[in-house]
């Protein structure tokens, strides 16, 4: 099991690890399905639990904003998936984004449309499974939209799905740390980045990207997330020792 660090120090952003019990710390709630619970957490006495019962659009959600924001933030948060978890053909877990200074909610609801360089962006970090020809909950991925994003087949601009390579598989049943970073570009030119990784190990870095043409936009916001389109089963995760920093963690 990896240990995270104790503190961030003067880089610490926003860390939660649920150990008062309660979700206090987090905004925009959708809670029906989130409880923080003592079950088998990754450190401490307590973690929280999202579930996904049957049905369409079915999970859990949770915000953390920091406005008015960074151009470089580092997340890491240990995420264990049920024994039996199984979404099907598509999910969204954790995403970090960025909302316009006046519009702390910018970024939300904007399902399949693309930035326009000044209004938002956003990157999930989420199992893909691959069309199911893949175990659940599938390989690791960004899905993420910014202003020079693929149109999709349908005229609309759903996420872009950015792979691991080598492709890591997510495994059901026990804890893994995952980590995402991200770097933006200096407005209006093409040298934003952003990595993830899972257990220390490097899934995939992008670079030569515009996230933005403003300053107006910063990262400033992250949600705990767990989306199911068409959630065949109850589906269950566990999140913990949630950390948003500037530095990268040690």
């Amino acid at each position: 099991m990896l240990l995270l660090a104790a503190g961030l120090q003067s880089a610490n952003v926003f860390y939660d690890g649920f150990e008062s019990g309660s979700l206090s710390n987090w905004g925009d709630l959708r809670a029906a399905n989130i409880r923080v619970v003592s079950t088998d957490p990754y450190k401490g006495e307590r973690c929280v639990e999202y579930s996904a019962p049957i049905g369409r659009e079915s999970g859990g959600h949770a915000v953390r904003w920091f406005m008015p924001g960074y151009d470089e933030l580092w997340v890491r948060f240990a995420v264990k998936f049920a024994d039996d978890f199984d979404q099907g053909n598509h999910m969204h877990l954790c995403a970090l984004a960025g909302n316009r200074l006046d519009n702390k909610w910018s970024s939300m609801g904007k399902a399949g449309l693309k930035p326009n360089g000044s209004d938002f962006f956003v990157t999930n970090l989420e199992p893909n499974s691959e069309r199911k020809s893949v175990p659940p909950p599938g390989t690791l991925t960004f899905y993420s939209y910014w202003p020079d994003m693929k149109i999709s087949p349908d005229g609309k601009y759903w996420g872009n799905v950015l792979f691991s390579n080598p492709k890591i598989q997510v495994p059901r049943g026990k804890w893994v740390v995952m980590q995402m970073w991200m770097k933006l570009n200096r407005p209006g030119a093409s040298d934003g980045e952003q990595a993830f990784w899972m257990d220390g190990k490097l899934g995939g870095k992008w670079s030569g990207i515009r996230f933005r043409d403003t300053t107006d936009l910063r990262l400033n916001s992250f949600s705990l997330d767990l989306y199911i389109h068409d959630s065949p089963k109850l589906n269950r995760v566990w999140f913990d020792e949630i950390e948003i920093s500037t530095k990268p963690f040690e």
